[in-house]
C-alpha cells in the first residue's frame, strides 16, 4: 500500500521508510533515524556528462545543469535524462522527463524539471536590475537617445519576465523601432536596449519621469528614467520670446493685429508642434482676428458664441451625372465671428471651401456627380464643428431621378 508523507502530503512506494522528496520518516517507521537529505542520497552509480563532470547524487545533478545548461538541454532532447531516472526507479522524475522534452521551448522544459528533483541545493531565481535609476539630464526633441538596461539573475534557475514602458511614449524597448513592452529569461544575464525618441518628448519646466517596469519570478523593480526638456520660445514677430501658451495669450491681446497673421499661417501650431504640445484649436484655423479668438477660446479664456445652423436636414434630388451644391450657414447669435469646419463619411458628397464671414460661416455641400443609381435615395452625414466645440450632425439624402433599369431574362 503506498504510504502519503504528513510533511508534504505526496505519495511514496510501500517499500519506502523515508520520503523521496523532504526526506522525514514515514508512518511505521518512527524507530528507524530522523529525516535523510534525498537530495543527498548517491546513486548507484554516478551521471557523467559529456564533458566528464560526474554527479554522484540529485543535488550535484541539479548544479551540474545548471552549469552545463548546453549540455544538459543535450542530454534532455536525446532522452538520456529519461532514462537515468527511470533507471534509479524513478518513474515520477521519467515521466517529468518526458513532458520536459515535448515543451515548446526546451530551456524552460528543463528549468520546470530540475525545480521537481527533490534537491537542496536549487535556489529560486533572484532579480537584480541596473541602473536602478537613469538620469538623462537636459536633452532636446531633435535627437533620439539611447541607454542600456542590464537584468542580472542572482539566484538559480530561469529568470522569466518582462520590461514594460506602456505608460511612457518616448521610452522604447528594443532596436528598430522598438516596442513598449519586451519578454526576456536567462539564467545569468540578459541586456536590453531602451530608446528615448526626442520626438515625443514634451517640453516643460518640470522635470519629466518615465518608468521601466519589471515583472519576474525572481522578484520586480521599477526603473525610474528622468529628462529635462527646456521650451523653445516663440521665434519672431510680436509673440517672440513667449515660454508658455498664457505668454503667447497676453502677447496676442495687447496687439492683436500684428498676432493675428501668426494663427491664421500656422505658426502658432507650429511653435506648439516644436515643444511637443498639442495645439489646442481642433480644425482649420480661422482668419483674422477670428483666430485669435479662436485660440482664446480654445485655452477657455473666453467663453465662445452660442451659434445656430441653418438647418439640420436636407434633401437633395438630381440625375445620374448632375452636379448639385447647397450652402449651410452657422451664424452667431450675438456680434462676434464664427468659425466652423465640417467633415463627412458620405463618398458621394463632398465639402467645399469655407468662407468666414464676421458672425456668419458658409459651407458649401457638394455632390459632383450624382451616382447612376436612378430611383434609389442615397443617405449621408455631415458633421459641423463650431466655436467652442459645439457640433451639429446634419442628415444629407439624395433621390437619384430616373427609373432603375429592369432587367428582362431571354428565354
Amino acid at each position: 500500500m503506498a504510504l502519503v508523507c504528513r510533511n508534504c502530503s505526496r505519495v511514496n512506494p510501500p517499500e519506502a521508510h523515508y520520503c523521496y522528496w523532504d526526506g522525514a520518516v514515514l508512518d511505521g517507521h518512527a524507530r528507524d533515524r530522523g529525516p535523510i537529505a534525498v537530495g543527498a542520497q548517491p546513486f548507484l552509480s554516478p551521471f557523467v556528462f559529456p564533458s566528464g563532470r560526474q554527479c554522484r547524487n540529485l543535488n550535484e545533478l541539479v548544479l551540474a545543469c545548471y552549469g552545463e545548461w548546453k549540455e544538459a538541454l543535450d542530454l534532455l532532447r536525446q532522452g538520456y535524462l529519461e532514462g537515468f531516472f527511470g533507471a534509479l526507479g524513478r518513474v515520477d522524475l521519467a515521466l517529468a522527463a518526458r513532458q520536459a522534452m515535448k515543451a515548446a521551448d526546451l530551456d524552460r522544459g528543463l528549468d520546470d524539471l530540475l525545480s521537481k528533483l527533490p534537491a537542496s541545493t536549487r535556489e529560486p531565481a533572484k532579480l537584480f536590475a541596473q541602473p536602478q535609476e537613469v538620469n538623462l539630464g537636459q536633452i532636446t526633441r531633435n535627437g533620439d537617445r539611447r541607454f542600456v538596461l542590464h537584468i542580472e539573475n542572482q539566484g538559480m534557475g530561469l529568470l522569466q519576465g518582462t520590461v514594460a514602458c506602456d505608460n511612457t511614449a518616448w521610452l522604447a524597448l528594443g532596436e528598430g523601432a522598438g516596442s513598449p513592452r519586451k519578454v526576456f529569461q536567462c539564467l545569468g544575464e540578459f541586456t536590453l536596449t531602451v530608446q528615448v525618441h526626442g520626438k515625443a518628448l514634451r517640453a516643460g519646466n518640470k522635470t519629466l519621469e518615465g518608468r521601466l517596469t519589471i515583472e519576474s519570478n525572481g522578484g520586480a523593480a521599477v526603473i525610474v528614467v528622468r529628462a529635462d526638456v527646456p521650451v523653445q520660445p516663440f521665434p519672431d514677430g510680436v509673440l517672440a520670446g513667449a515660454i508658455s501658451p498664457r505668454q503667447v495669450a497676453e502677447k496676442a491681446k495687447a496687439n492683436p493685429k500684428g498676432a493675428a497673421p501668426a494663427f491664421e499661417k500656422g505658426a502658432v501650431a507650429a511653435w506648439y508642434e516644436s515643444n511637443g504640445w498639442t495645439y489646442p484649436v481642433q480644425g482649420p484655423a480661422s482668419s483674422g482676428l477670428g483666430a485669435i479668438q479662436q485660440f482664446f477660446e480654445a485655452l477657455g479664456l473666453v467663453k465662445a458664441p452660442v451659434v445656430e445652423i441653418s438647418e439640420t436636414a436636407l434633401h437633395l434630388q438630381g440625375a445620374p451625372g448632375a452636379s448639385l451644391e447647397h450652402v449651410l450657414q452657422v451664424r452667431a447669435v450675438e456680434k462676434r465671428p464664427v468659425f466652423a469646419y465640417a467633415t463627412t463619411g458620405a463618398p458621394w458628397l463632398q465639402i467645399g471651401r469655407i468662407v468666414l464671414d464676421g458672425r456668419t460661416a458658409r459651407i458649401p455641400l457638394k455632390v459632383p456627380n450624382v451616382p447612376a443609381r436612378p430611383g434609389e435615395q442615397l443617405q449621408g452625414k455631415v458633421q459641423v464643428t463650431a466655436n467652442g466645440g459645439q457640433r451639429f450632425l446634419v442628415e444629407v439624402s439624395l433621390t437619384v431621378s430616373g427609373r432603375m433599369a429592369v432587367r428582362v431574362d431571354r428565354m
